[in-house]
């Protein structure tokens, strides 16, 4: 039987029970940061405000906006949650058309000081994907560093991202005229312009200045589908979270605090790694030292993109209402995922196996919503298919653009590399497991123009119109002979597209196609990763 509590003790055990409950929990109000560019709203403030705590600025990636980080987001929940202010920004993705991290660099530098007096103290700024970029660009190059104490980076493409240079490769340029989705944010993170990017900030006089943890994801299975066949071509490159590499996330001079359990989206959510960047969000970087955990670098071949084996075959072009492209399967292969990546919704997809038979594919669209935005995936995977030459078929109710990749995992030994040939203008293809004398290529080069005149730091992004051809498919007699990069062009980012053939030691057909980006600057020096 319970007895009653004196008044005394009752009011002591309600004291007490209102001290431990947090005094800022609830939930902050929507932002709405707006729709242009440099448009920032503060969040709501915690009941109490702690003047030890920084105030944290949250800055979006490529093709994103402030409300990534506070709708279908516990993010600011979180944050909130811990009594700390909060600010969001757009950047110049907010149009629609991402801007390069110099651009983005210049308007993200001056809001940062407008928010930090804002405050009235330091920010620590969290970056999702290329925010991470254009955040070292604010404050390297456009002099933001005293207005911010550390920085911290999730799967931010500090050495760029395989799947831009896809972007720009020969295939994908009729899906890019129907869809728009070059641009010179995307132009400015394929891995040989972030290479020559990595060259003028590592060593500049500001690159140390603030301190810089990273986070990288390394399970692009996990979650959105668009992440999953972004990931399977990642795959040559090593672990990924669907857009980003692992490799690529390592910021030199940085510190990688964790490679997690993320897919490219699920990394910037509160509940998945909130609790990890606490130790960071502080004004005084000495406070965290005791919790900083560095993961070693990684080796340095693992940038300089030496892939283990190039696993995909790459077709692109237009229709007026179908389309049909041809691979074919080796021996060894235990599995073919297909991706017809189209500027419209398909009504049909058909498979055609060796034998003749077809099996029609399910139609389920898929939109992008990273690099490809605007465009729609439809799959099917092939599971111990025939070797042979294989036909997928295609049906939309109109014209459309389309990319079609195929992803093969394959134990068998046969597979071809690319590496960088005796000078930076030049590559080099290796095939192991092919017959000798029985294995060519071919190759094209495109070209984006960078803009030499501007007098932005001489180092504008590049000046974004259709990308001209400036090579036509070369046929080579063999492998071993190294591609030639015409660089005549001058200053720019140079999208070589080799397709390699050969055949296997059993007689089988044996198709490839590569993708490699070599930037040139003004100077004449070449860069790729």
């Amino acid at each position: 039987m319970l007895k009653k509590l004196p008044t005394a003790v009752t009011a002591l055990v309600l004291a007490l029970s209102l001290t431990v409950a947090p005094v800022h929990a609830g939930i902050p109000t929507n932002p709405n940061t707006g729709g242009i560019p440099g448009s920032w709203t503060s969040g709501t403030s915690p009941a109490a405000i702690d003047p030890n705590k920084p105030a944290i600025l949250f800055v979006h990636g490529l093709n994103g906006s402030a409300k990534t980080w506070y709708d279908g987001n516990d993010m600011y929940q979180k944050a909130y949650d811990a009594g700390y202010q909060t600010a969001f920004i757009n950047l110049h993705d907010i149009t629609g058309t991402s801007q390069s991290m110099w651009d983005n660099g210049e308007l993200l530098a001056g809001k940062i000081k407008e928010i930090s007096q804002h405050f009235g103290k330091k920010l620590v700024i969290v970056a999702h994907s290329k925010g991470g970029v254009d955040t070292q660009s604010a404050l390297v190059h456009y002099n933001a560093y005293p207005y911010v104490s550390n920085v911290i980076t999730l799967g931010s493409p500090h050495h760029g991202s395989q799947l831009a240079d896809l972007a720009y490769s020969d295939w994908a340029g009729w899906l890019a005229t129907a869809i728009g989705y070059q641009s010179p944010g995307t132009a400015s993170v394929q891995t040989s312009y972030m290479s020559y990017f990595r060259s003028v900030t590592d060593n500049h006089v500001n690159a140390g200045k603030n301190k810089v943890y990273t986070f990288a994801g390394n399970n692009f299975s996990n979650g959105s589908f668009t992440h999953f066949l972004g990931g399977l071509y990642l795959e040559d490159f090593g672990p990924n979270d669907g857009v980003v590499t692992v490799s690529s996330a390592h910021l030199p001079g940085g510190k990688m605090v964790n490679v997690g359990n993320w897919n490219h989206t699920s990394i910037k959510t509160g509940t998945a790694t909130f609790n990890l960047l606490k130790p960071y969000l502080v004004l005084q970087t000495a406070n965290a030292k005791q919790n900083l955990v560095e993961i070693a670098s990684p080796p340095k071949k693992v940038l300089d993109g030496d892939q283990s084996g190039v696993s995909s075959f790459i077709r692109g072009g237009q229709h007026s209402g179908s389309a049909s492209e041809t691979f074919t399967v080796e021996n060894a292969v235990y599995s073919v995922k297909l991706d017809w990546i189209g500027s419209t919704p398909l009504t049909k997809l058909d498979i055609v196996a060796p034998d003749g038979s077809v099996e029609s594919v399910p139609v389920q669209p898929v939109e992008d919503t990273g690099i490809f935005a605007g465009a729609w995936h439809h799959t099917a995977t092939l599971s111990n298919p025939s070797p042979g030459e294989w036909t997928i078929t295609a049906g939309s109710d109109g014209p459309a653009a389309y990319l079609f990749t195929a992803a093969y995992e394959a134990g068998g030994p046969s597979k071809v590399k690319v590496k960088r040939g005796s000078d930076g203008k030049k590559l080099k293809v290796e095939a192991d497991g092919l017959k000798n004398g029985r294995t060519q290529v071919q190759y094209s080069v495109d070209f984006v123009e960078t803009d030499a005149k501007s007098d932005k730091l001489k180092k504008k992004a590049p000046k974004i119109s259709k990308p001209k051809r400036i090579k036509q498919k070369e046929r080579l007699v063999s492998p071993a002979e190294e591609l030639a990069i015409p660089t005549v062009e001058g200053a720019g980012i140079y999208n070589v597209t080799a397709e390699i053939e050969g055949e296997t030691e059993s007689g089988h057909k044996f198709r490839r196609t590569l993708v490699k980006s070599i930037y040139v600057d003004e100077q004449g020096n070449t860069y790729s990763n």
